[in-house]
């Protein structure tokens, strides 16, 4: 593996395809110069490595003359990012940049207001292409028998129509891995079971519970082989799981764990069912990436900008003991919000003492609101000959 794609590594994991060859130059002042396009499905971002400089930069993608034209730009604006330190600090340090940017997450995208109507259908057809093509190849069927079978499949419809059709109808159809793994404790924990049903005594045990769920999921999912549903089962249903001070799960629930390991249980196998007979992997992942990046879990942690979201709320106020330590300290224990104290994590969903005009925690900051990337169909519109 070389340089620069050790550096990219976090990108490639969210979906990126890194190019095998890269375009070169050579600047006499600059030295070597490697470029090119980096895509998640229609969504371009240009990236330019100058080793001997030290810097890569990711770049918003234009497609000058018209080559791409399905394409949309996942920046809006460059990133320099120094990446001469050696070893793991610089890996890590592109991997915070690219998190900032959004780039680690599913993309929000719409189409410009600027675009003619058939614009908006033309972008809902190629996004249910999008999602139900690898389904077809799995099942070695036409699209058009795989879009009338789960259009008709009951256990598939609420999803389609409420996740995919309403809550998502702006997140690109690709396969992100870590989305997938909130999609997952999203509809297969906290929704469509008995987990609300039961609300833990506080929005802290419940968020608690929430970064289990998704820590225990995103070390099942593959992008190649898909969703592990048994492993994160067995996990869940162990009575020796537990949260990091050792707190069983299960004990959180009370009598109700019985009703909750019931439901959790049966939504998982009901996926499971759905993933292996009739959707594939690849379809699967890209629908529960889809469902991890609803307005539903905006503020959870497990997104690639949970810490620089963070960043914005504790700007606002530190709690003790971060008002003494600094904001560094508790951005670096934010890496592990499930070990932070109660009145820490408290403080940071819903920030004390703060009115209508803030400054605002987690739950009500305008911050949680993921970017939002626009796709301008030049081709549509009546100016083109």
């Amino acid at each position: 593996m070389t340089r620069v794609d050790e550096l990219l590594g976090a990108l490639e994991w969210a979906g990126f395809d890194i190019p095998d060859e890269w375009d070169t130059d050579f600047d006499p002042q600059e030295g070597a110069v490697l470029f090119a396009t980096l895509w998640r499905g229609d969504g371009g971002l240009d990236v330019q490595y100058s080793p001997h400089q030290g810097i890569l930069a990711l770049q918003p993608f234009d497609d000058e003359i018209g080559e791409w034209p399905e394409s949309y730009s996942l920046l809006e604006d460059s990133l320099k990012v120094p990446v001469a330190p050696t070893g793991q600090q610089a890996i890590a340090t592109v991997a915070a940049a690219a998190g900032q940017a959004g780039l680690l997450d599913a993309t929000h995208v719409r189409v410009a207001d600027s675009a003619p109507p058939e614009a908006q259908q033309e972008f809902s057809l190629r996004r249910i292409r999008r999602i139900f093509q690898p389904a077809a190849a799995f099942r070695q069927l036409p699209l058009a028998d795989v879009l009338r079978e789960v259009t008709e499949n009951e256990s598939l419809s609420t999803y389609l129509e409420w996740v995919v059709g309403m809550t998502g109808h702006d997140v690109a159809p690709d396969i992100v891995p870590d989305a997938a793994a909130l999609g997952v404790a999203a509809w297969c924990w906290r929704n469509n079971t008995a987990v609300e049903d039961h609300h833990l005594e506080t929005d802290i045990q419940m968020a608690r519970v929430n970064i289990a769920v998704t820590r225990v999921t995103q070390q099942h999912i593959c992008p190649i082989e898909g969703i592990d549903w048994d492993s994160i089962k067995n996990i869940l249903m162990d009575p020796h799981w537990a949260l990091p001070d050792g707190t069983p799960v299960h004990s959180l629930f009370g009598q109700g764990w019985t009703e909750v390991a019931a439901t959790v249980s049966a939504e998982l196998d009901r996926w499971r069912h759905l993933d292996l007979e009739v959707l594939g992997a690849q379809t699967t992942l890209i629908l529960m990436s889809i469902g991890g990046y609803t307005s539903y879990t905006d503020s959870w942690w497990g997104q690639g900008r949970w810490l620089s979201m963070c960043r914005r709320v504790i700007d606002d106020a530190l709690p003790p003991p971060y008002d003494q330590r600094g904001h560094q300290a508790l951005l670096t224990d934010l890496d592990a919000p499930d070990e932070l104290p109660d009145p820490v994590l408290d403080w940071l969903i819903d920030l004390p003492d703060s009115d209508k005009n803030g400054p605002r925690g987690l739950r009500m900051h305008l911050v949680t609101r993921p970017p939002q990337r626009c796709w301008d169909p030049y081709w549509l519109t009546d100016s083109n000959p």
